[in-house]
Formats: C-alpha cells, structure tokens, sequence
C-alpha cells in the first residue's frame, strides 16, 4: 500500500499548498519592554513534483505586522513522509525576500518615507490528511517565520548640490534616515494541498 500511495503522488506533476493563519511574536512596546503580537498570515506555493516524495516550487503570500503589510516572495521545497496511513508528516522550507508593494511612500513638503523588504526565512512542519476521494487534503503546519525590513525616511536637498562624500543617498536628499527591523513569528497555519 505505500508503495501505490507514493506512485499515485509521482503521478501528478503538480502540487499546490494553499493555507492561512497566525503569526504569533513580539512588538517593542518602549524602553525595550515588548507586547505580544499576533497577526495575519496567507501563502499559496506552487511546485513540481521532482521526486514521489519531493516537490519544489515558489511561493507568494501576504504577512502583517503592526502598521506594516509585507508580500513574502520565495522559492521552496517541500518533502513526505508516506506511509500510506489517514495521517502523514510533511517539511518545507522557504527562502527569498519580502516585497512591499503593498506599502504606500509617504510624502511631505519636507520628506519621503518608504519601506523596503529583506530577507525572509521559514522553515515548517505538518500533517496531511488524505482525502477518501479526490485530490485534496486537509493540512495543519507549525513553523518559523523570520523577515527582514527597512525604513527610511529622506529629507529633500533644496540646494540643488548633491553631496558627492556619500553615495548612499539618493539623489534628491540631503539625508536619509533608516531603520532596520527582523520580525521573527512562531506560526500556525491550516489550509489545503492538492
């Protein structure tokens, strides 16, 4: 019986993981006293069947953190433990970079704030559970979620004369003022596979 399950999982090419949850961490509050966080989570990955029990593939989703909306972009892997049973294990891994496309530049008569992606990290574990009929399975996951991000906020040069000394700052500014952030988010997620 495993070894039909697994050659009925080689059998279709393509694989897809679409689920939702929470991101659960914490916020610096003040004075380097910290809140607890929980926000939202979603990702859809689409992959391709390498091997009966490996598939790699991208994924693309939405994460929120407080006043930030970040749109995680990432290639992955994602590998079975069959045994042919109701209930089996399943891993993944995911690495690439966070977009903010969904953040809107602030702009005042003086200046220009933006953020920008960084890293992103999130490795996770789960259970399947096979369908009687049909193609889709019910899943539960936990994992890790690490994102990276800046801000910055830059202050309009009006003298017309670029600062040659540094070229880290853009064209435009007299100044530019960033921070830098890791968000770091134990999640839980339920969804589907097919």
């Amino acid at each position: 019986q495993t070894d039909q399950s697994v050659a009925q999982a080689g059998a279709q090419k393509y694989f897809n993981q679409t689920d939702f949850g929470v991101l659960m961490g914490r916020v610096e509050a003040w004075d380097n006293n910290f809140d607890p966080r929980l926000n939202f989570t979603f990702s859809t990955f689409h992959g391709v069947r390498i091997l009966p029990a490996h598939v790699v593939g991208f994924s693309v989703g939405i994460d929120t953190y407080p006043g930030l909306r970040v749109m995680p972009l990432a290639l992955g892997w994602r590998g079975f433990r069959e045994k042919g049973k109701k209930y089996t294990w399943f891993a993944g891994m995911d690495l690439g970079g966070g977009s903010m496309i969904l953040q809107k530049t602030t702009r005042t008569e003086w200046s220009e704030s933006w953020f920008d992606g960084g890293i992103f990290v999130s490795p996770s574990i789960g259970v399947r559970k096979k369908p009687k009929d049909g193609n889709h399975s019910f899943i539960w996951s936990i994992g890790y979620n690490r994102q990276e991000a800046s801000f910055y906020e830059g202050f309009y040069d009006f003298s017309g004369v670029q600062p040659f000394f540094n070229s880290n700052i853009p064209a435009g500014f007299s100044s530019v003022r960033t921070e830098k952030y890791a968000f770091n988010s134990f999640f839980v997620k339920w969804g589907l596979m097919f």
